[in-house]
């Protein structure tokens, strides 16, 4: 899979690009990580990316998992 996106790294490296488990590992609704690729309900240039909200949760799970997260692959571009 080519990552193309924060969205698309996340989701490769903690669920092995599956959206339902990595919404899962959030306690997210599975259409809640499918929102953040869409481009009508996202504000402009953020599809694709993850709400910073999350990036805590994120990093927690990381270090939980040990695993290293390139941060700059968190952010837009």
């Amino acid at each position: 899979m080519k990552v193309n996106t924060p969205l698309q790294y996340v989701t490769l490296l903690f669920a092995n690009g599956k959206r339902a488990e990595l919404a899962r590992l959030l306690d997210l609704d599975p259409s809640t990580i499918a929102g953040w690729d869409n481009v009508k309900r996202r504000p402009p240039g953020m599809a694709g990316t993850v709400p910073a909200a999350y990036v805590p949760k994120l990093l927690k799970i990381a270090v939980k998992r040990g695993l290293t997260v390139d941060l700059a692959k968190l952010l837009p571009s």
